[in-house]
């Protein structure tokens, strides 16, 4: 399983229940990151999970999606994008570039909107006894 978007959030306080249920199912703190468009956020989401939080809002003229993608993953665990070293951007058709383009925009209304994302990679996922 790889990178996928646990969910949208719109309060830190919802954020900090997500993330317990989250390790309860056995995922551990570096298998989350945190996304918010609000350095105010950002820092009390750092400060009260402990987990790692970056401040995006998808609006950066000087990055296009391409270079956003690898940390976006997609909603579904469906890789439309999978860089690797030999094909960092992998060429892509343009009904998958659009479907690409629609998941980006769906995430930057999210974080317009306030909202906070959960990104957990799931490759390293612990399973409870």
């Amino acid at each position: 399983m790889s990178k996928f978007v646990a969910g949208s959030y719109a309060t830190v306080e919802a954020v900090e229940t997500a993330v317990k249920g989250l390790l309860e199912k056995g995922h551990k703190e570096t298998d989350l990151l945190l996304v918010t468009n609000s350095p105010d956020k950002k820092e009390r989401l750092a400060k009260e999970t402990g987990i790692e939080v970056i401040t995006e809002t998808g609006h950066d003229e000087n990055a296009g999606w391409k270079e956003l993608a690898p940390i976006y993953p997609s909603f579904d665990e469906e890789a439309l994008y999978e860089p690797s070293p030999q094909h960092p951007y992998p060429q892509l058709s343009p009904e998958q570039e659009e479907e690409q383009e629609r998941k980006m925009q769906g995430y930057f209304s999210e974080l317009e909107e306030g909202n906070i994302l959960i990104i957990v990679d799931g490759a390293e996922q612990q399973h409870p006894v």
